[in-house]
C-alpha cells in the first residue's frame, strides 16, 4: 500500500515541477506552494474550459498520495488500507482519507488548504501526546 502512494506522490511531485518548475520537496511548506499551484490550475480549468470546466480529476489520486506522503513524513503516519482505500493513521490516533477531500477541492467546492490541514493536524498531533 505505502509503496503505491509513495510512486503516485513521486511521479505527481515531478509533473508539476515538469510543467510548472515548482519543486515539490515533500515538506511542511510545499503544501503552501501545492495550494498555490491549486488555486491556479482550478481558475485556469474555469477560464478556459469553456461552459463545461476541465475535468481534473486524473489529479485526484496522485495529488491525495503526495500530500499524504507529505504529511506522513513529516507526522511519521503509516498508510493502511480500509475498504479498499488508502488511509493515512497519523500517530495511531489520526485516520485520514484525503481522496474524499481533494475531490471535494478539485470539483471547486472547496478552496486548496493543504497547508491549514497540516497545521492542524500538528495542533491535534500535539494536543494529543500532552494527554
Amino acid at each position: 500500500m505505502w509503496q503505491e502512494q509513495s510512486r503516485l506522490a513521486h511521479e505527481f511531485a515531478e509533473r508539476v515541477r515538469e510543467a510548472t518548475g515548482q519543486e515539490l520537496d515533500f515538506s511542511l511548506e510545499s503544501l503552501a506552494v501545492l495550494d498555490d499551484l491549486l488555486d491556479q490550475w482550478l481558475h485556469l480549468a474555469e477560464v478556459y474550459g469553456g461552459e463545461q470546466p476541465q475535468d481534473l480529476t486524473a489529479l485526484a489520486q496522485p495529488l491525495a498520495a503526495y500530500v499524504g506522503e507529505t504529511l506522513r513524513m513529516a507526522f511519521g503516519g503509516r498508510w493502511i488500507e480500509r475498504t479498499g482505500r488508502p488511509v493515512l493513521q497519523l500517530g495511531e490516533v489520526v485516520d485520514l482519507e484525503l481522496l474524499p477531500l481533494v475531490r471535494v477541492i478539485l470539483g471547486r467546492q472547496h478552496p486548496p488548504a493543504f497547508a491549514r490541514l497540516a497545521a492542524a493536524l500538528e495542533r491535534e498531533l500535539e494536543e494529543r501526546a500532552w494527554k
